[in-house]
């Protein structure tokens, strides 16, 4: 009876920021500290590098997920490589990461062939594999992947902005933009499709995809090179491409929830939530447009109305759930994205994602009363902690209550770090328009 007296005592008394401990019998009960709203915030803000100082490998690469049982699979994501250089510039801005500039020169020496012991894979076109060993350089599986590669190559060229008086940086980040031609992915300027890979000879697998989504990045850097190639092989189609499809948003797809338009690969389903915010938070070209600036509020609004939708039997929703992202699942990976009338059909698990809530902060005003509440609730498997006691959220099943993911995705968590960071409290939206303008 006494131990639940003092339980009530603490949940009365507790002021924010205060331990509560009372003697009975002897034995001393402590509660957990409670934190403020603003500590919680700022809890998870540092956390969210730490994640990447901890996916980082001491030789420059970085892993494609993080093992939280301190595991390492050694294999690389290429894509990893440019979120984690945008990590360190957030890093370097909070006085969290001294060096980074030297570890930024690192990771492009690697990425750019200068290191003789360690060559990351580029196929006959020098597209960058998706997958390699971290350790060998070896190829790991055959996506020789032009999103991937663009989004390294954007990172290295973030980094050229933020150091913009380091010359090596600005060299080997233009070595990499103009190494990498991307302006042959553009398979067809009147349909919207762009290929999604190349075998290691250079040809093409038969597989396309469609604007709009996050072959958008693609999209820009071919466009952009085809005005600074000389040789760019595909010049004429990535310009047209480009006018046509994303110059603005007019000839895009739009797909309505609840009469909120929505931006997607067609009228009949939704992307998922990462596309808005990848291109965001890497392109000046959408980050700086207001009618993609419009899309992605509106992206925000329809996917928290999803999930006041969903009406599932014995599976309670509460009104701070809500975020539909990639990354683990129960099953293994999955790619979740919401559907018309709160159809799960695209989220068999109900799998929700936090780093999405975190990378819309800037663009949602719940969104930040949201995450707090996530972080409060100890129901649900949101929170992890990482080596050193640094604090993160990550993906949980609503479904399936009991699963906890084992690892976390680096290229897919990297909006829980982004949305942080672009908080006005922080360093803002304006740090990453005037970092990501790049040409």
């Amino acid at each position: 009876m006494k131990k639940k007296l003092a339980a009530l005592l603490v949940g009365a008394m507790l002021l924010p920021g205060m331990a509560f401990a009372e003697t009975i019998k002897n034995e001393t009960v402590v509660s957990e500290t409670v934190k403020s709203d603003q500590e919680i915030i700022d809890s998870l803000y540092r956390g969210g590098y730490a994640y990447w100082q901890q996916l980082r490998n001491e030789n420059g690469t970085y892993e494609d997920k993080l093992f939280l049982n301190g595991d390492r699979s050694y294999v690389g994501s290429i894509a990893n490589s440019g979120m984690g250089m945008i990590a360190l510039t957030i890093g370097h801005a909070n006085g969290w990461e001294p060096e980074a500039e030297e570890l930024a020169l690192q990771t492009l020496r690697k990425l750019a062939g200068q290191d003789p012991n360690f060559t990351v894979p580029q196929n006959a076109t020098n597209t960058f594999i998706h997958f390699y060993n971290t350790q060998t350089g070896e190829a790991v599986g055959d996506d020789w992947s032009p999103v991937d590669s663009a989004i390294m190559i954007y990172g290295a060229l973030f980094v050229k902005n933020y150091f913009s008086e380091n010359e090596e940086i600005a060299k080997l980040a233009d070595y990499l933009y103009r190494n990498t031609d991307l302006t042959d992915y553009i398979a067809d300027v009147k349909t919207g499709r762009i290929y999604l890979a190349q075998e290691k000879d250079g040809a093409f697998k038969k597989w396309r995809t469609k604007a709009f989504n996050e072959y958008m990045l693609v999209a820009g850097l071919a466009n952009q090179q085809a005005s600074d190639l000389k040789n760019a092989t595909n010049a004429a189609n990535a310009k047209k491409f480009w006018n046509t499809w994303y110059a603005s948003t007019r000839f895009l797809p739009v797909a309505k929830y609840n009469d909120i338009p929505v931006l997607s690969e067609g009228t009949t389903w939704f992307t998922s939530q990462f596309n808005f915010l990848f291109n965001n938070y890497l392109m000046h070209d959408f980050s700086n447009n207001p009618q993609f600036v419009t899309a992605l509020k509106n992206s925000t609004k329809a996917d928290y109305e999803f999930w006041r939708d969903v009406d599932v039997d014995g599976v309670e929703i509460k009104e701070y759930e809500w975020g539909s992202g990639a990354g683990s699942c129960p099953n293994g990976y999955c790619v979740d994205r919401f559907h018309f009338k709160g159809d799960r059909q695209f989220n068999h698990n109900l799998v929700v994602s936090p780093h999405i809530v975190a990378g819309y902060l800037p663009f949602n005003d719940r969104a930040k009363d949201d995450l707090i509440a996530t972080y409060r609730d100890n129901t649900i498997n949101a929170k992890h902690e990482l080596a050193g006691g640094y604090e993160i959220l990550w993906r949980y099943s609503l479904e399936q209550p009991e699963w906890k993911s084992k690892s976390i995705e680096g290229v897919d968590f990297s909006t829980f770090l982004f949305g942080l960071a672009a908080m006005p409290e922080h360093l803002g939206m304006d740090f990453f328009n005037k970092y990501n303008n790049y040409f």
